[in-house]
C-alpha cells in the first residue's frame, strides 16, 4: 500500500512542511563572542559615530595641506616635526603653521592639520621633514562618523549575524545583543548494522557515518544538536526514545528505516506514537524516500539512510525547513545555469541532483558520480546539478540548472 502512494514534487513536499512549522519567537540574551551564525532579535542603532574622531589611514605626517603647496620631486618642502601620535594615543595639541607630526594608521588627526602624506612620499624625518608632494585639503583624511553616525540604524531584527554583523555589533561598544534562541534538534540513525565510530567492527556491521553528516551539517547551518544516536531496528524501542526527545526539540532528524523493507520501522514509530503524517516520499532521486511529520511541536523528518541520499534530503528539506524557523533567508540556496564539462550517460525519468562542482560558469561531475551509498565521493562538491524529470542523457557542453550548495 505505501509503495502505491504517488510522491510529493519537492516543492510541495516543503511547502507542506513549512506549514506545520511554528516560528520561533524565544529570545535571549547572547555575550558577544557567541553571538556568530544568530539571529537578532533587536534592532542596533548607532550610539556613537564610527570612528569618533578624524583620523589617520596611513602611516605619515599629518599637516596643513597649505604648507605642502609647490612641493615636488626636486623641490621638497620642509617642515618641523613636532612630535608622533599613535594609535590609541592623542595629539598633545593643535598643529602650528609650518609643523608636522608624524602619525600612525588610526591615530586620531591633530586639530589644524587636514591631510596626511604617507610616509613614502616623504624622507622619514625625525625632526624635520622633507615633503615631495602637493596635498589637497582632507587628502587622506578619514572624518568622524565616515562609517556611521550615532542614531543610524546598523542592523535590523531578523538579520543573521555573520563576521560582518559581528564586527559592526563589536564596533559600536555592545557587550552582549538580544538574538532568537536557536533551532534545536536531535539526530538519529537507525539499523541493526551500524556501530559508533572507536567500536570494534563485528561482522557485518558498518560504522555509522549518517548521524555524524547531518549533525556536523545542522550544526554548520546555526541549529543546537541536543542528541545524537543510533537506534536498532526496533520499533517500539525506537519510540520510546523519539517520544522522550519530542518535548526537548524543535525537530528530530532521522536516517534510516523509510522505504518498504521488513526492517523499515518509521512508518511503525510514527503509528506507535500517533504521529501526524504530512508525507512519503518525494518525486526526485536520490533521497525519494522521505518520511514527514509531526508529533506535538515537534517537527520528524525520516531522510533516506543511503549517505548521499540523505545528504540531497539535508539540503532539499531540512534546509528550507530550518529557515522557515527562523523565517529568514540566510539559508536559501543560490541557483543559476552553468555549462556541463562531463557527459552524464543516464535517463532522468525523475528528478535528479548530481553532486558536482561548480566555477567560473562551469559545473563538473566526473569524480562524483558514485552510488547513493557512496560518502567519499561527496567530497569538495560545492553543487548539484539539478535534472529535470524526463531527461534524456546529459552531454558536455549542455546548459544545466545547478543549485549551489
Amino acid at each position: 500500500m505505501k509503495a502505491k502512494e504517488k510522491p510529493l514534487g519537492l516543492e510541495e513536499a516543503v511547502a507542506r512542511i513549512k506549514e506545520q512549522i511554528c516560528r520561533i519567537t524565544d529570545t535571549e540574551i547572547c555575550p558577544l563572542g557567541e553571538e556568530d551564525g544568530r539571529i537578532l532579535a533587536e534592532d542596533i542603532t548607532a550610539s556613537i559615530d564610527q570612528p569618533p574622531f578624524p583620523r589617520s589611514p596611513y602611516d605619515g605626517y599629518a599637516i596643513r595641506s597649505a604648507d605642502s603647496m609647490g612641493a615636488g620631486p626636486d623641490s621638497p618642502v620642509v617642515l618641523d616635526v613636532a612630535g608622533e601620535v599613535d594609535a590609541g594615543g592623542w595629539p598633545e595639541g593643535p598643529l602650528a603653521e609650518g609643523q608636522a607630526i608624524r602619525i600612525m594608521t588610526g591615530a586620531p588627526i591633530p586639530e589644524g592639520a587636514d591631510a596626511v602624506i604617507k610616509q613614502e612620499d616623504t624622507d622619514y624625518g625625525e625632526e624635520t621633514v622633507r615633503i615631495f608632494r602637493e596635498m589637497r585639503g582632507h587628502e587622506n583624511y578619514i572624518y568622524p562618523g565616515e562609517d556611521y553616525r550615532r542614531g543610524d540604524l546598523l542592523l535590523e531584527k531578523g538579520d543573521y549575524i555573520g563576521p560582518v554583523e559581528a564586527g559592526i555589533i563589536a564596533s559600536t561598544g555592545l557587550a552582549e545583543v538580544r538574538v532568537l534562541r536557536r533551532v534545536s534538534a536531535a539526530v538519529i540513525s537507525t539499523g541493526d548494522e551500524l556501530m559508533y565510530p572507536g567500536e570494534a567492527l563485528g561482522p557485518g556491521k558498518i560504522y555509522d557515518s549518517n548521524m555524524y553528516t547531518i549533525a556536523a551539517q545542522l550544526k554548520a547551518w546555526g541549529v543546537a544538536v541536543k542528541k545524537m544516536l543510533h537506534l536498532p531496528d526496533d520499533a517500539g524501542s525506537a519510540a520510546k526514545e523519539i517520544e522522550a526527545l519530542a518535548g526537548k526539540t524543535d525537530m528530530i532528524v532521522t536516517s534510516g528505516g523509510v522505504s518498504v523493507g521488513k526492517k523499515d520501522i518509521m512508518h511503525e514509530v510514527f503509528s506507535m506514537l500517533g504521529a501526524e503524517r504530512i508525507f512519503w516520499r518525494v518525486g526526485m532521486k536520490p533521497g525519494a524516500a522521505v518520511l514527514a511529520g509531526r508529533y506535538g511541536k515537534t517537527l520528524m523528518l525520516a531522510l533516506s539512510g543511503n549517505p548521499y541520499a540523505s545528504y540531497v534530503d539535508l539540503h532539499m528539506i531540512v534546509r528550507p525547513a530550518l529557515s522557515e524557523f527562523t523565517g529568514t533567508n540566510r539559508l536559501e540556496m543560490i541557483r543559476g545555469t552553468a555549462v556541463l564539462m562531463d557527459d552524464f550517460d543516464k535517463k532522468s525519468p525523475v528528478r535528479r541532483f548530481i553532486r558536482a562542482t561548480a566555477q567560473d560558469g562551469r559545473v563538473y561531475i566526473d569524480g562524483h558520480t558514485g552510488g547513493n551509498g557512496d560518502i567519499s565521493s561527496g567530497r569538495n562538491i560545492n553543487a548539484m546539478v539539478d535534472v529535470p524529470a524526463g531527461s534524456d542523457k546529459l552531454s558536455a557542453g549542455s546548459e544545466v540548472q545547478v543549485i549551489l550548495i
